[in-house]
């Protein structure tokens, strides 16, 4: 069944009044946190495929996201994946919740916010999440910040978030809109939620800022269990510190971080577009980051 341009390949499941939860890479998926958390909730309560794209290649530039040739486990037959926008099922304590793993479109940005509006009303979905992971300038010795916005509810939350309205101006992601467009045609209750990462790490896979999302949602939907992100994220930064103690430049810029991190008396919000305001020596550090990778890349 083709719903717009996605195609629905298991739709026999019995999905009633589903939430959904969303990450868009990669535009605010820093430290690969949203997929994380995805990965996380697909596995621990057994989630299923039930829809992609039925043309990626309409949206996405192959040159910028590469297709994977690999060899299947059991067949050991030569096979494609192919860069898509996937959609799963999971039921957490009795709520149905779509998992929706967005890629940032190159092309035909209108016909892939309406294919995904199109499918929440078709679910008649009545909440939708997005989350997503930002640097900014917050030293990796402290719980990490979560800030976001809510429409339409307002969350009993302990989790120590600060929702409140952007103000952001600027460049952004065409998919931005989509929260935008559900606020007008539906009566969906939407929440965006940012965690905020130590910009001098830049993890490939960030637990710890997982773990901090993992948190909220298991809040949200009362979730038991101890992930395994929890203890992958408390070791993987209790291990960065040694390793910075050589970097007495690094180690200068974390205290000062520590300092400005301990004297607020409020977070400051920041949504997913906004800019960072960085000190003249964490530009330069960063700067030296990449270009150094792109060394390596060379």
């Amino acid at each position: 069944m083709l719903i717009k341009d996605f195609e629905i390949y298991n739709s026999e499941l019995n999905i009633n009044n589903p939430h959904c939860i969303v990450i868009l890479k990669p535009w605010i998926n820093v430290g690969n946190v949203g997929q994380i958390v995805i990965k996380r909730l697909f596995k621990e309560f057994h989630g299923q495929k039930i829809g992609k794209l039925n043309k990626p290649s309409k949206f996405y530039d192959y040159t910028r996201f590469r297709p994977n040739v690999y060899l299947d486990s059991k067949s050991g037959e030569r096979k494609f994946k192919i860069p898509n926008s996937e959609l799963s099922w999971v039921n957490i304590s009795g709520q149905d919740i779509l998992l929706l793993q967005l890629l940032e479109p190159h092309s035909f940005g209108e016909d892939f916010n309406d294919s995904i509006l199109e499918v929440l009303d078709y679910f008649k979905v009545n909440r939708y999440i997005q989350l997503g992971g930002m640097y900014d300038s917050v030293p990796h010795t402290r719980q990490l910040i979560v800030t976001g916005s809510a429409h339409n509810w307002e969350p009993k939350l302990t989790q120590g978030i600060s929702f409140r309205r952007s103000n952001y101006e600027g460049p952004t992601s065409i998919v931005s809109q989509i929260i935008e467009r559900i606020k007008k045609q539906f009566t969906i209750e939407t929440m965006s939620l940012m965690v905020h990462l130590p910009l001098y790490l830049k993890l490939d896979d960030d637990y710890a800022g997982a773990s901090r999302l993992l948190k909220v949602i298991s809040e949200i939907y009362k979730i038991d269990n101890k992930f395994s992100e929890f203890d992958l994220g408390r070791n993987q930064y209790e291990q960065v510190t040694p390793a910075l103690s050589d970097n007495n430049e690094l180690r200068n810029m974390i205290d000062r971080f520590e300092k400005e991190f301990d004297s607020r008396n409020e977070v400051v919000n920041l949504d997913y577009d906004s800019e960072v305001s960085l000190l003249p020596e964490v530009e330069k550090f960063l700067n030296d980051i990449s270009s150094n990778e792109e060394s390596e890349e060379g």
